[in-house]
């Protein structure tokens, strides 16, 4: 059973990154990229605005870091599904405690992305 359209909202503060999870995502026919943000204030404007199902979100980040926006939109009526895409491992247990649904180490796999995303 295929998993339903949903769109995805990729924030990252490395243009590499946010480029290779556009690419991955785009291998994933039910998914659907709808914006990107480098850092965590564009990343809550854009979630206000476009409400996508799904932030693939990473840690560390200037300003407000990826832990702190996921707490953010946890309070938000139609929050969406938070899947942390990190190169730090060290950091789990405060990504499930901020209601994270998923949790990738960079680089990020097709199989491990689309794993997380059903």
């Amino acid at each position: 059973m295929s998993a339903p359209a949903a769109t995805v909202l990729i924030v990252d503060d490395e243009a590499p990154a946010r480029a290779r999870l556009r690419q991955l995502v785009g291998e994933l026919p039910p998914y659907t990229v709808v914006g990107e943000a480098a850092h965590g204030e564009e990343a809550l404007r854009l979630c206000g605005e476009l409400e996508p199902d799904v932030l693939l979100l990473d840690i560390r980040m200037p300003g407000i870091d990826g832990l702190a926006v996921a707490g953010h939109v946890a309070s938000w009526p139609r929050r969406p599904a938070v899947v942390f895409t990190t190169a730090y491992d060290e950091y789990a247990i405060q990504a499930f405690e901020a209601q994270a649904v998923g949790y990738l180490l960079k680089p990020v796999r097709r199989e491990r992305l689309q794993q997380a995303l059903e």
